[in-house]
């Protein structure tokens, strides 16, 4: 997989996967509401510059979250997901247990594009691989 690095802090590293034509946003390490509300605001310039409709999210490197992180990417950035016209989510679970279950609070009842989580890399991979359709234009729509 050749990514293309587009953004890089000690907690987030954001690429462009050109094979795959998604985002690819790997976070690490400790997580608090300040530093997610930074980071997420990076992620949404990218959104909003190329409008990705589909997002590889990776949780596998996150060692710890502030218990306040999930109502906020629940209620202030997932919902907006929509309106940069995402319409797919893989989101990988840290391995911290902790960690798993308020990532479970997030997206359980969450307004968000069609999030699916997943235990390792390879199989949120294969899942979005799948969810890419090539538009469907009809012959006679062409010829109008």
């Amino acid at each position: 997989m050749e990514l293309q690095l587009l953004h890089e802090t000690p907690n987030l590293a954001v690429f462009f996967d050109p094979a795959n034509q998604w985002l690819f946003v790997d976070w690490r390490g400790d997580l608090t509401l300040a530093l997610v509300q930074d980071n997420c605001v990076a992620v949404a310039q990218y959104l909003m510059d190329a409008r990705y409709a589909r997002i590889l999210n990776s949780n596998v490197g996150v060692t710890s979250m502030a218990p306040n992180v999930p109502a906020w990417l629940a209620r202030e950035f997932l919902p907006y997901l929509r309106l940069v016209d995402v319409q797919q989510v893989a989101w990988v679970h840290s391995p911290n247990l902790r960690v798993k279950c308020y990532t479970d609070t997030v997206l359980h009842g969450s307004d968000a594009p069609s999030v699916h989580v997943f235990d390792d890399l390879e199989s949120a991979v294969t899942w979005l691989r799948t969810t890419y359709r090539l538009p469907v234009f009809s012959v006679g729509a062409m010829a109008a």
